[in-house]
């Protein structure tokens, strides 16, 4: 093998070696419902932790269930990328309907995370689970006909915006994929649910740095072996 392919596979081998130790599944505990409760159902916001940080999160998904204490492991994902996500697969989403359901997804969980009004809060939820699931605001309407009427607003509101210049960056999706644990076997159903979350880490996201300077280096080093080669 000759010295610039060695070189080249050497590259390579070290780039994966990076990306290696971050591309593991997401550690997933539920610490927190909440304590707003709308038509027997906690609406949260509700706090998990994250591969040990504690994050607030909001559910997307009002089929499943998720239990106070179950742990599992889940893929995250940007909105860049929804074509894994638990309502994709559930609901046969195309590209376009992702974009836009998610989208809209985020807008209510903008506008629950800006209420103090517990009623309010609730309503907001259940908009945010009709988005992908139907059932939630007949639901709703079955305990409190105003409260249906409510998050069909927040739905249609939701559903209007324009989103050509919307930047959802800073929302992570959660998708549950296994492992999952239950505490002393109380969970009667899985998987989990799939939640949204906007927190932003503090200082901005190490593993982007860390990529972004192992990449730099790697790209140096290539750029001056080549620069040798061509002088040589």
């Amino acid at each position: 093998m000759s010295t610039a392919v060695q070189k080249r596979w050497l590259f390579a081998a070290a780039f994966l070696l990076l990306l290696a130790p971050f591309a593991v599944a997401d550690s997933m505990t539920l610490t927190s419902a909440g304590n707003i409760v709308m038509a027997g159902v906690y609406v949260g916001p509700y706090t998990a932790t994250v591969n040990g940080v504690t994050t607030t999160v909001i559910c997307d998904d009002f089929a499943d269930e998720t239990y106070l204490g179950e742990s599992w492991t889940a893929s995250s994902t940007t909105f860049s990328s929804l074509g894994s996500t638990l309502n994709t697969q559930k609901w046969n989403l195309s590209g376009s309907q992702q974009t836009q359901l998610y989208n809209e997804a985020a807008w209510l969980v903008t506008q629950l995370l800006a209420a103090t009004n517990p009623t309010t809060i609730g309503e907001i939820q259940f908009a945010a689970w009709a988005v992908f699931d139907k059932n939630a605001i007949p639901y709703l309407s079955a305990y409190n006909s105003a409260w249906g009427a409510a998050a069909q607003g927040w739905l249609n509101q939701a559903a209007s915006q324009n989103y050509s210049s919307a930047d959802f960056s800073n929302f992570t999706v959660y998708v549950p994929t296994g492992d999952y644990k239950c505490p002393a076997g109380n969970c009667s159903t899985t998987p989990p649910q799939e939640f949204l979350s906007m927190k932003v880490p503090e200082g901005g996201n190490p593993i982007v740095y860390l990529l972004t300077a192992g990449l730099a280096c790697f790209a140096a080093i290539f750029w001056r072996n080549k620069q040798g080669r061509e002088l040589a």
